[in-house]
Protein backbone atom coordinates (compact mmCIF):
# COMPACT_ATOMS: atom_id res chain seq x y z
CA UNK A 1 0.00 0.00 0.00
CA UNK A 2 3.01 2.39 1.11
CA UNK A 3 4.59 1.82 -2.12
CA UNK A 4 1.26 2.04 -4.55
CA UNK A 5 1.25 5.69 -2.65
CA UNK A 6 4.62 6.43 -3.06
CA UNK A 7 4.39 5.74 -7.01
CA UNK A 8 1.15 7.34 -7.54
CA UNK A 9 2.98 10.70 -5.88
CA UNK A 10 5.63 10.40 -7.77
CA UNK A 11 4.05 9.92 -11.40
CA UNK A 12 1.79 13.24 -9.79
CA UNK A 13 5.16 14.98 -9.70
CA UNK A 14 6.16 17.40 -12.52
CA UNK A 15 9.97 16.44 -11.12
CA UNK A 16 11.05 13.74 -14.04
CA UNK A 17 12.80 10.82 -11.95
CA UNK A 18 14.69 7.53 -12.23
CA UNK A 19 15.64 5.27 -9.62
CA UNK A 20 18.38 2.20 -9.66
CA UNK A 21 18.98 -0.21 -7.03
CA UNK A 22 22.22 -1.16 -5.53
CA UNK A 23 22.21 -4.36 -8.35
CA UNK A 24 22.20 -1.07 -11.13
CA UNK A 25 18.73 -2.63 -12.02
CA UNK A 26 15.58 -0.01 -13.10
CA UNK A 27 13.54 0.10 -9.86
CA UNK A 28 11.55 3.09 -10.51
CA UNK A 29 10.80 5.56 -13.95
CA UNK A 30 7.99 8.35 -13.22
CA UNK A 31 5.57 9.76 -15.96
CA UNK A 32 7.07 13.03 -16.19
CA UNK A 33 10.70 11.56 -17.26
CA UNK A 34 8.89 9.83 -20.09
CA UNK A 35 7.01 12.92 -20.95
CA UNK A 36 10.50 14.50 -20.93
CA UNK A 37 11.84 11.76 -22.72
CA UNK A 38 9.50 10.22 -25.33
CA UNK A 39 11.80 8.28 -27.44
CA UNK A 40 13.93 7.10 -24.29
CA UNK A 41 10.43 5.35 -22.49
CA UNK A 42 10.54 1.96 -24.39
CA UNK A 43 13.78 1.00 -22.67
CA UNK A 44 13.30 2.41 -19.49
CA UNK A 45 11.44 -0.70 -18.38
CA UNK A 46 11.60 -1.99 -14.58
CA UNK A 47 14.65 -4.60 -13.55
CA UNK A 48 16.34 -3.68 -16.76
CA UNK A 49 20.08 -2.88 -15.87
CA UNK A 50 20.80 0.45 -16.26
CA UNK A 51 24.18 -0.90 -19.05
CA UNK A 52 21.33 -2.24 -21.24
CA UNK A 53 19.68 0.59 -21.21
CA UNK A 54 22.16 2.94 -21.65
CA UNK A 55 23.28 0.19 -24.84
CA UNK A 56 20.05 0.51 -26.67
CA UNK A 57 19.98 4.05 -26.15
CA UNK A 58 23.68 3.88 -28.20
CA UNK A 59 22.30 2.11 -30.57
CA UNK A 60 19.46 4.09 -31.64
CA UNK A 61 21.46 6.74 -31.74
CA UNK A 62 20.19 8.99 -28.46
CA UNK A 63 23.22 8.49 -27.29
CA UNK A 64 26.29 9.39 -26.17
CA UNK A 65 26.21 13.52 -26.47
CA UNK A 66 28.52 15.31 -28.77
CA UNK A 67 31.61 15.28 -27.68
CA UNK A 68 32.50 12.50 -25.80
CA UNK A 69 33.67 9.29 -26.76
CA UNK A 70 31.28 6.43 -28.10
CA UNK A 71 30.90 2.71 -27.78
CA UNK A 72 31.05 0.13 -24.84
CA UNK A 73 33.78 2.28 -23.19
CA UNK A 74 31.70 5.06 -23.25
CA UNK A 75 28.80 2.58 -21.31
CA UNK A 76 31.71 0.90 -19.53
CA UNK A 77 32.77 4.22 -17.81
CA UNK A 78 29.44 5.85 -17.16
CA UNK A 79 28.54 2.16 -15.67
CA UNK A 80 31.53 1.63 -13.35
CA UNK A 81 31.98 5.20 -12.07
CA UNK A 82 28.24 5.47 -11.37
CA UNK A 83 27.92 8.86 -13.26
CA UNK A 84 25.11 10.67 -15.48
CA UNK A 85 24.59 9.95 -19.65
CA UNK A 86 24.72 13.55 -19.62
CA UNK A 87 28.03 15.48 -19.84
CA UNK A 88 26.28 19.00 -19.09
CA UNK A 89 23.27 19.08 -16.29
CA UNK A 90 21.32 21.74 -18.11
CA UNK A 91 19.76 20.46 -21.66
CA UNK A 92 17.05 21.36 -24.23
CA UNK A 93 14.61 19.49 -25.36
CA UNK A 94 13.69 19.49 -28.87
CA UNK A 95 10.25 20.95 -28.17
CA UNK A 96 11.99 23.76 -26.78
CA UNK A 97 12.04 22.98 -22.88
CA UNK A 98 15.21 23.33 -20.86
CA UNK A 99 15.87 20.81 -17.95
CA UNK A 100 18.68 20.28 -15.27
CA UNK A 101 19.07 17.03 -14.29
CA UNK A 102 21.02 15.76 -11.01
CA UNK A 103 22.50 12.35 -10.28
CA UNK A 104 22.85 11.01 -6.39
CA UNK A 105 23.87 8.15 -4.81
CA UNK A 106 21.94 6.84 -1.94
CA UNK A 107 23.19 5.11 1.47
CA UNK A 108 21.98 0.92 -0.12
CA UNK A 109 24.39 1.97 -3.44
CA UNK A 110 21.35 2.75 -5.59
CA UNK A 111 21.19 5.68 -8.09
CA UNK A 112 18.47 8.89 -8.12
CA UNK A 113 18.22 10.85 -11.27
CA UNK A 114 16.20 13.57 -10.87
CA UNK A 115 15.25 15.68 -14.01
CA UNK A 116 13.51 19.47 -13.04
CA UNK A 117 12.14 21.40 -15.97
CA UNK A 118 13.84 25.39 -15.74
CA UNK A 119 12.29 26.66 -18.88
CA UNK A 120 10.99 29.33 -16.97
CA UNK A 121 14.19 30.11 -15.04
CA UNK A 122 15.80 29.99 -18.31
CA UNK A 123 13.25 32.41 -20.15
CA UNK A 124 14.25 35.12 -17.41
CA UNK A 125 17.80 34.70 -17.75
CA UNK A 126 17.97 35.19 -21.52
CA UNK A 127 15.27 38.05 -21.14
CA UNK A 128 17.63 39.41 -18.88
CA UNK A 129 20.71 39.21 -20.98
CA UNK A 130 18.91 40.53 -24.13
CA UNK A 131 17.56 43.68 -22.03
CA UNK A 132 21.77 43.72 -21.22
CA UNK A 133 22.55 43.48 -24.29
CA UNK A 134 19.92 46.08 -25.47
CA UNK A 135 21.00 48.80 -22.42
CA UNK A 136 24.97 48.10 -23.39
CA UNK A 137 24.04 48.97 -27.49
CA UNK A 138 21.89 51.68 -26.27
CA UNK A 139 24.67 53.52 -23.86
CA UNK A 140 27.36 53.04 -26.76
CA UNK A 141 25.22 54.68 -29.20
CA UNK A 142 24.43 57.29 -26.73
CA UNK A 143 27.90 57.88 -26.22
CA UNK A 144 28.87 57.44 -29.74
CA UNK A 145 26.21 60.24 -30.96
CA UNK A 146 27.73 62.33 -27.79
CA UNK A 147 31.28 62.68 -28.69
CA UNK A 148 30.37 62.84 -32.23
CA UNK A 149 28.05 66.05 -31.21
CA UNK A 150 30.73 67.65 -29.52
CA UNK A 151 33.58 67.30 -31.79
CA UNK A 152 30.79 69.19 -34.43
CA UNK A 153 29.95 71.75 -32.03
CA UNK A 154 33.13 72.58 -30.99
CA UNK A 155 34.24 73.43 -34.69
CA UNK A 156 32.13 76.86 -34.63
CA UNK A 157 32.59 77.68 -31.53
CA UNK A 158 36.12 77.72 -31.92
CA UNK A 159 35.42 80.09 -34.62
CA UNK A 160 33.26 82.07 -32.65
CA UNK A 161 36.16 82.42 -29.77
CA UNK A 162 38.41 83.60 -32.41
CA UNK A 163 36.73 86.13 -34.11
CA UNK A 164 35.42 87.50 -30.92
CA UNK A 165 39.11 87.77 -29.49
CA UNK A 166 39.75 89.96 -32.76
CA UNK A 167 37.42 92.04 -32.35
CA UNK A 168 38.00 92.98 -28.36
CA UNK A 169 41.42 93.21 -29.69
CA UNK A 170 40.26 95.63 -32.75
CA UNK A 171 43.18 94.27 -34.58
CA UNK A 172 41.39 95.77 -38.01
CA UNK A 173 41.05 99.36 -35.93
CA UNK A 174 39.20 101.04 -33.56
CA UNK A 175 35.51 99.72 -33.10
CA UNK A 176 34.20 103.27 -32.45
CA UNK A 177 31.13 102.75 -29.60
CA UNK A 178 33.50 101.22 -26.43
CA UNK A 179 29.80 99.14 -25.97
CA UNK A 180 31.25 97.27 -29.10
CA UNK A 181 33.95 95.99 -27.05
CA UNK A 182 31.76 95.02 -24.42
CA UNK A 183 29.68 92.89 -26.65
CA UNK A 184 33.00 91.06 -27.35
CA UNK A 185 33.50 90.30 -24.12
CA UNK A 186 30.57 88.74 -23.24
CA UNK A 187 30.29 86.57 -26.38
CA UNK A 188 34.18 85.95 -25.71
CA UNK A 189 32.98 84.88 -21.77
CA UNK A 190 29.78 83.05 -22.94
CA UNK A 191 31.84 81.19 -25.78
CA UNK A 192 34.33 80.34 -23.05
CA UNK A 193 31.53 78.69 -20.53
CA UNK A 194 29.83 76.91 -23.36
CA UNK A 195 33.27 75.44 -24.71
CA UNK A 196 33.63 74.17 -20.84
CA UNK A 197 30.74 72.54 -20.94
CA UNK A 198 31.39 70.54 -24.18
CA UNK A 199 34.72 69.73 -23.19
CA UNK A 200 33.18 68.13 -19.95
CA UNK A 201 30.85 66.26 -22.16
CA UNK A 202 33.33 64.97 -24.70
CA UNK A 203 35.58 63.40 -21.08
CA UNK A 204 32.29 62.04 -20.01
CA UNK A 205 31.58 60.26 -22.92
CA UNK A 206 35.46 58.93 -23.55
CA UNK A 207 35.46 57.58 -19.60
CA UNK A 208 31.65 56.33 -20.20
CA UNK A 209 33.09 54.48 -23.58
CA UNK A 210 35.99 53.05 -21.55
CA UNK A 211 38.58 55.30 -24.20
CA UNK A 212 40.27 57.33 -22.32
CA UNK A 213 43.93 57.02 -21.93
CA UNK A 214 45.95 58.79 -19.29
CA UNK A 215 49.34 60.80 -20.60
CA UNK A 216 51.50 60.26 -17.80
CA UNK A 217 54.51 61.82 -16.61
CA UNK A 218 55.84 63.39 -13.44
CA UNK A 219 53.80 66.44 -12.81
CA UNK A 220 54.99 69.18 -10.50
CA UNK A 221 52.10 69.29 -8.06
CA UNK A 222 53.00 72.83 -6.73
CA UNK A 223 53.07 74.11 -9.90
CA UNK A 224 49.91 72.85 -10.83
CA UNK A 225 48.18 73.74 -7.39
CA UNK A 226 49.72 77.43 -8.13
CA UNK A 227 48.13 78.01 -11.52
CA UNK A 228 44.77 76.47 -10.42
CA UNK A 229 45.18 79.23 -7.56
CA UNK A 230 45.43 82.71 -9.92
CA UNK A 231 42.96 80.91 -12.04
CA UNK A 232 40.09 80.98 -8.95
CA UNK A 233 41.68 84.08 -6.91
CA UNK A 234 39.84 86.85 -9.56
CA UNK A 235 36.68 85.15 -8.96
CA UNK A 236 37.04 84.22 -4.71
CA UNK A 237 38.03 88.23 -5.15
CA UNK A 238 34.96 89.26 -6.83
CA UNK A 239 32.95 87.20 -4.51
CA UNK A 240 34.37 88.93 -1.06
CA UNK A 241 35.88 85.03 -0.50
CA UNK A 242 38.88 84.50 1.30
CA UNK A 243 41.32 81.92 -0.20
CA UNK A 244 44.23 80.24 -0.01
CA UNK A 245 46.93 77.49 -0.25
CA UNK A 246 48.90 75.60 2.31
CA UNK A 247 50.73 72.89 0.49
CA UNK A 248 52.59 70.90 3.92
CA UNK A 249 56.69 70.88 2.39
CA UNK A 250 58.15 69.12 1.12
CA UNK A 251 55.53 68.70 -1.89
CA UNK A 252 56.36 65.57 -3.87
CA UNK A 253 55.43 65.50 -7.68
CA UNK A 254 53.12 63.08 -9.28
CA UNK A 255 53.13 60.88 -11.92
CA UNK A 256 49.53 62.16 -13.43
CA UNK A 257 48.06 62.98 -16.39
CA UNK A 258 48.76 66.95 -16.24
CA UNK A 259 45.61 68.31 -17.96
CA UNK A 260 43.35 65.97 -15.76
CA UNK A 261 45.24 66.54 -12.40
CA UNK A 262 44.71 70.49 -13.23
CA UNK A 263 40.86 69.98 -14.01
CA UNK A 264 40.23 67.88 -11.43
CA UNK A 265 41.93 70.71 -8.59
CA UNK A 266 40.29 73.36 -10.92
CA UNK A 267 36.59 72.11 -11.13
CA UNK A 268 36.94 71.40 -7.03
CA UNK A 269 37.95 74.71 -6.50
CA UNK A 270 35.29 76.69 -8.72
CA UNK A 271 32.74 74.26 -6.62
CA UNK A 272 33.88 75.95 -3.80
CA UNK A 273 34.27 79.38 -4.50
CA UNK A 274 30.79 79.03 -6.25
CA UNK A 275 29.14 77.53 -3.77
CA UNK A 276 30.30 79.87 -1.00
CA UNK A 277 28.72 83.09 -0.24
CA UNK A 278 30.54 86.29 0.75
CA UNK A 279 32.12 86.47 3.76
CA UNK A 280 32.95 82.53 3.13
CA UNK A 281 36.40 80.81 2.92
CA UNK A 282 38.14 78.39 0.60
CA UNK A 283 41.00 76.66 1.02
CA UNK A 284 43.32 74.62 -0.84
CA UNK A 285 45.80 72.09 1.22
CA UNK A 286 48.04 69.20 0.90
CA UNK A 287 49.50 66.78 2.68
CA UNK A 288 51.24 63.44 2.74
CA UNK A 289 49.54 60.32 3.99
CA UNK A 290 50.53 57.79 6.52
CA UNK A 291 50.27 54.76 3.97
CA UNK A 292 52.39 57.30 1.43
CA UNK A 293 49.78 58.76 -0.74
CA UNK A 294 49.05 61.95 -1.38
CA UNK A 295 46.02 63.82 -0.31
CA UNK A 296 44.89 67.15 -2.03
CA UNK A 297 42.12 68.55 -0.38
CA UNK A 298 39.86 72.10 -1.55
CA UNK A 299 37.85 72.91 1.65
CA UNK A 300 35.17 75.65 1.82
CA UNK A 301 32.64 77.30 3.95
CA UNK A 302 29.82 77.32 1.59
CA UNK A 303 26.18 76.37 1.43
CA UNK A 304 26.91 72.26 1.58
CA UNK A 305 24.96 69.61 0.82
CA UNK A 306 22.99 66.38 3.03
CA UNK A 307 24.72 63.14 3.14
CA UNK A 308 21.78 61.83 0.97
CA UNK A 309 22.55 64.29 -1.60
CA UNK A 310 26.20 63.33 -2.39
CA UNK A 311 25.56 60.39 -4.29
CA UNK A 312 23.24 62.48 -6.75
CA UNK A 313 26.34 65.21 -7.24
CA UNK A 314 28.72 62.21 -8.05
CA UNK A 315 26.14 61.30 -10.70
CA UNK A 316 26.60 62.60 -14.07
CA UNK A 317 23.75 65.63 -14.86
CA UNK A 318 23.40 64.77 -10.86
CA UNK A 319 21.10 68.03 -9.51
CA UNK A 320 20.95 69.23 -5.69
CA UNK A 321 17.12 70.36 -5.97
CA UNK A 322 17.54 72.79 -2.56
CA UNK A 323 16.68 76.29 -2.20
CA UNK A 324 20.60 76.73 -1.37
CA UNK A 325 21.52 75.25 -4.40
CA UNK A 326 18.88 75.71 -7.33
CA UNK A 327 20.63 79.37 -7.78
CA UNK A 328 24.02 77.93 -9.47
CA UNK A 329 23.90 76.63 -12.89
CA UNK A 330 25.83 74.15 -14.43
CA UNK A 331 25.65 70.48 -15.89
CA UNK A 332 26.39 68.48 -12.95
CA UNK A 333 29.69 66.96 -14.69
CA UNK A 334 31.83 68.42 -12.44
CA UNK A 335 32.18 66.38 -9.54
CA UNK A 336 31.47 63.15 -11.66
CA UNK A 337 34.23 63.90 -13.79
CA UNK A 338 36.26 64.56 -11.01
CA UNK A 339 35.15 61.10 -9.70
CA UNK A 340 36.32 59.74 -12.66
CA UNK A 341 39.66 61.14 -13.23
CA UNK A 342 40.82 60.37 -9.82
CA UNK A 343 39.71 56.93 -9.87
CA UNK A 344 41.47 56.70 -13.58
CA UNK A 345 44.76 57.59 -11.41
CA UNK A 346 43.99 54.80 -9.46
CA UNK A 347 43.04 57.30 -6.33
CA UNK A 348 39.90 58.21 -4.49
CA UNK A 349 37.52 61.05 -4.20
CA UNK A 350 36.19 61.81 -0.51
CA UNK A 351 33.74 64.15 -0.01
CA UNK A 352 32.21 65.23 3.32
CA UNK A 353 29.25 67.99 3.46
CA UNK A 354 26.98 69.19 5.91
CA UNK A 355 24.24 71.94 4.91
CA UNK A 356 24.97 75.34 5.74
CA UNK A 357 28.50 74.16 6.74
CA UNK A 358 30.20 73.50 3.83
CA UNK A 359 31.99 70.67 1.68
CA UNK A 360 35.36 69.36 2.10
CA UNK A 361 36.67 67.58 -1.38
CA UNK A 362 39.73 65.35 -1.31
CA UNK A 363 41.78 64.15 -3.65
CA UNK A 364 43.80 60.71 -2.60
CA UNK A 365 46.36 59.45 -4.90
CA UNK A 366 48.12 56.31 -3.95
CA UNK A 367 51.63 55.69 -2.82
CA UNK A 368 52.70 54.86 -6.49
CA UNK A 369 51.63 57.91 -7.48
CA UNK A 370 53.87 60.09 -5.25
CA UNK A 371 57.02 60.68 -7.08
CA UNK A 372 59.67 62.25 -3.65
CA UNK A 373 63.19 62.25 -4.76
CA UNK A 374 62.96 59.28 -7.23
CA UNK A 375 64.05 59.74 -10.41
CA UNK A 376 60.72 59.78 -12.73
CA UNK A 377 60.38 56.20 -14.69
CA UNK A 378 62.08 55.37 -17.75
CA UNK A 379 60.47 57.33 -20.75
CA UNK A 380 58.25 59.43 -18.64
CA UNK A 381 59.29 63.47 -18.47
CA UNK A 382 58.87 66.01 -16.16
CA UNK A 383 55.37 68.11 -16.80
CA UNK A 384 55.73 71.80 -15.55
Amino acid sequence: MQGELIGRALDASDVGVVIYDAADRLACCNSAFRQFFPDWSPHFRIGRFRRDILHDCLASGMLPPKGVESGEAWIDRLVSERRPPWTNPEQQLADGRWLRGELKLLEDSSILVTQVDITVEKQREMTLLLQRSEAERSERSKTEFLSNMTHELRTPLNAILGFSELIMSEVNGPLGDPRYRAYAASIRESGDYLLSIINDLLDMAKFNAGRTQLAEARVDLAGIVAAVARMIEGRAQHGAIDFHVALEPPTPDLLADERQLKQMLLNLASNAVKFTPPGGEVHIAGVMTEEGGYALTVRDTGIGMAEAEIPVALAPFGQIDSSLARGHHGTGLGLPLVKSMIEAHGGRLLLVSRPGTGTTATLLFPARRVLTDRAAPAGEQTAK
